[in-house]
């Protein structure tokens, strides 16, 4: 049997053809898989504390920034002095972060700065304080 040039290129034109027509579909199949999106569902209590993790940091910025302190920021300061035994006074040092520094109780003056690893352990409790406090008032101001 002889095969001709004109039925081999026939051939390899509707082989073409079909390789094209197979790819659009697996293309608008996976196009398909794609536009579906994973839906997450979060609890309420899991979106509380996101909410409560997000103002807690923004919290503890504003007292370290220096920012003039509102009430709920002098009381988690006074918590945490109380903790620690001694009043504290926190500020953002440029180039080490959060720094502690111990008050003197007659005075309102530093006297004594803290080591990194108390101001590491400081900050850590500063933000659990800071977290507490805020979850709090989330529970509170929902009558739960």
């Amino acid at each position: 049997m002889v095969i001709t040039n004109f039925q081999v290129q026939h051939i390899l034109r509707a082989y073409s053809q079909q390789l094209s027509v197979r790819s659009r579909t697996s293309k608008e199949k996976t196009d398909k898989t794609a536009v579906q999106k994973d839906e997450v569902m979060i609890s309420q209590e899991s979106k509380k504390r996101l909410i409560a993790d997000k103002i807690s940091n923004e919290l503890v910025a504003q007292m370290v920034n220096g920012s003039e302190r509102n009430e709920t920021g002098r009381k988690i300061l006074n918590r945490l002095s109380q903790e620690y035994g001694r009043p504290l006074e926190v500020e953002n040092n440029d180039g080490q972060g959060v720094v502690f520094k111990v008050l003197s109780e007659t005075e309102e003056r530093s006297i004594e700065s803290l080591s990194s690893a108390e101001n590491e352990q400081l900050k850590r409790r500063l933000f659990d304080i800071t977290q507490s406090f805020v979850y709090n008032d989330l529970i509170k101001g929902e009558g739960l």
